[in-house]
């Protein structure tokens, strides 16, 4: 009886240790994702604060055909 528990307790430890491992993984792959969700955004602001620039771009009445040659 006393070997079955030890051998029911080991099996359990390495199911945690198992668990554990996925868990540390996990969380690795989420701070990975938010730190691109940062990039991310980051690269949306410069590119709305350009956008939102009215001098950014002409208006199409401004807009010059290219010369001919």
């Amino acid at each position: 009886m006393e070997k079955e528990n030890r051998n029911d307790i080991i099996s359990l430890e390495e199911k945690i240790a198992w668990l554990e491992d996925i868990i540390d993984r996990q969380s690795k792959e989420l701070s990975d994702l938010y730190d691109k969700m940062d990039k991310l955004e980051r690269q949306f602001k410069v590119l709305y604060s350009k956008v939102g620039d009215p001098y950014a771009t002409r208006s199409q009445k401004d807009e010059v055909p290219p010369p001919h040659y």
